[in-house]
This record gives C-alpha cells, sequence and structure tokens, in this order.
C-alpha cells in the first residue's frame, strides 16, 4: 500500500468510554469534525467540503513503513482512564470504500506507552486538528449565530 491509494482518513478518539474526536478527512475536500481530542467533548458534529488541503498535507506527511504494522493493539498496564485510539485508511470510490489500513490503540490516558506506533499516531490526530481547527471553529461560530436568531 502507498500514500497515493488513500482516498479517506478516519480518525476517533475515545477517553472513559466518550468519543472526544471524530475526523473524517477525503481527498475530494469532504470534511467532519466532531471534538478536538480534548475532555470535555463537543457534541457539535460539522461536516462540510475544504479545499483537500489538510488531507493532502496529511497524507504527505505519512511514514509509508507504518503500514505493515495495521492491526488492533491492545497495550498492557494501563493506567488512567480508558482511551482507544482507531486511524483508518480507506481507498476505492467514494461509493465503494475499503479498508486499506486500519490501527487501533486500546491504553490508559497516564500509561507508559512502549508501542512507538502510538505516539506516531496520537501526533498524526493532533496534526489533522491542528490542520482542521480554523474550519472547526468557523464552521462552530456559524452554529452558534444560527441558533442565536
Amino acid at each position: 500500500m502507498n500514500r497515493d491509494e488513500i482516498e479517506e482518513i478516519r480518525i476517533d478518539i475515545d477517553a472513559d468510554g466518550k468519543n472526544i474526536l471524530s475526523m473524517q478527512l477525503c481527498r475530494d475536500g469532504t470534511l467532519g469534525r466532531r471534538g478536538s481530542g480534548q475532555i470535555p467533548a463537543l457534541p457539535v458534529v460539522l461536516v462540510g467540503m475544504s479545499d483537500a488541503s489538510s488531507f493532502l498535507q496529511l497524507v504527505e506527511g505519512l511514514d509509508e513503513q507504518v503500514f505493515a504494522h495495521a492491526g488492533v493493539y491492545d497495550l498492557p498496564d494501563k493506567e488512567g482512564i480508558p482511551v482507544i485510539y482507531t486511524v483508518v485508511f480507506l481507498g476505492g470510490s467514494a461509493s465503494q470504500r475499503s479498508v486499506l489500513a486500519g490501527f487501533r490503540f486500546i491504553t490508559g490516558s497516564e500509561s507508559r506507552v512502549s508501542n512507538s506506533l502510538l505516539p506516531y499516531f496520537d501526533r498524526f490526530a493532533a496534526q489533522a486538528v491542528a490542520l482542521t481547527e480554523q474550519w472547526y471553529q468557523d464552521g462552530l461560530a456559524r452554529e452558534n449565530n444560527s441558533h442565536a436568531t
């Protein structure tokens, strides 16, 4: 698998049984996001179109070597609140998406991490949040303004 096959990226982070980040980024510019990865979770879901620059920057920065290690990692010695990271890369047409590679990390908020993939995907999720932050904040402001009238 290589970066050029990726048409969609999905990122989810759950903490203590609550989804604190849910993102969908597509090559065609479709963008969906709820939350920021911080507690407490924001309940507002925004879906719309972007110029796809966030998607392209994320894909360009991917180390293709990680794809060989796709899988589920239930990390031992969980400390703190339960945290689950899920990152999925999909390919194919919009009507026929298929999973190219997926990663799930089950850990704790205070756990020591010996798996080097988790910090990599933690940074990946943080970068996705940073790249879409202005779009998300603008959408939240529009949402708040529409409810105020």
